[in-house]
């Protein structure tokens, strides 16, 4: 169900901002299905077909902690620096400097891909269609229940992704692959976090998880400037 209502500026750039990340994602997303659809288990091509799509895709969701900062979203500079900063380290730290097939060439780098990017698909598409005001449930349902799977897979694909840096940043210094061990180390502490915090926003947004048109349009206000968490 759609609702008519004018946008203003930031409004208006917020929807071409998630807009053009959801194309971003859904281009990572296709190219690495086709990969695999006609390559299998044979990965030694897939980061030349989606690679540096993922590198700037992912760096462009930097602007997210610049939203925050300049108060077009309601969520904290904090809060969206944390969630950008584990993947920045992930594609600019791990899957750009190694052209190793242990870490371009990788089952974990499968993993780590089709969770990000069915994750943001989903997160994207729903937050620019919520600033429109177009309520779709199933896009609710998905963007508070997917997690139960993805964030694990997502997680297991990144912790091997530095796993298998760590010889080659000894390599380059010792400090660099304590670098790495620190933030693996961080892990478990974060996902217990968020995975604890998506439970109790799927409980307040979805309820019992039966249809609730209010929780959705709820979760519609929230969205658009100075309401939408991007």
């Amino acid at each position: 169900m759609a609702k008519s209502k004018g946008m203003n500026a930031v409004e208006a750039y917020l929807v071409a901002y998630n807009a053009a990340s959801f194309a971003g994602w859904a281009y990572v997303l296709a190219q690495t299905v086709m990969y695999l659809s006609e390559h299998g288990t044979n990965l030694n091509g897939l980061f030349d077909r989606i690679g540096y799509a993922l590198i700037y895709v992912q760096t462009g969701a930097i602007l997210e902690v610049v939203h925050s900062l300049l108060g077009l979203v309601r969520s904290g500079a904090l809060t969206a620096l944390l969630q950008v900063y584990s993947r920045l380290l992930l594609v600019w730290g791990t899957l750009y400097p190694f052209d190793t097939p242990e870490i371009r060439a990788s089952p974990a780098l499968v993993l780590m891909v089709l969770a990000w990017s069915i994750t943001e698909c989903v997160r994207y598409s729903h937050y620019a269609l919520g600033i429109l005001n177009i309520e779709v449930y199933a896009l609710l349902y998905l963007r508070y229940t997917l997690f139960y799977v993805l964030y694990p897979v997502g997680v297991t694909g990144e912790l091997l992704e530095m796993w298998a840096a760590l010889p080659y940043a000894a390599a380059i210094h010792p400090a660099l692959k304590a670098f790495l061990l620190f933030n693996m180390s961080g892990y478990p502490p974060v996902l217990y976090k968020l995975y604890t915090h998506m439970i109790y926003q799927r409980r307040k947004v979805l309820g019992s998880g039966a249809t609730n048109p209010k929780a959705a349009q709820a979760s519609v206000d929230a969205g658009g400037a100075k309401k939408k968490r991007l």
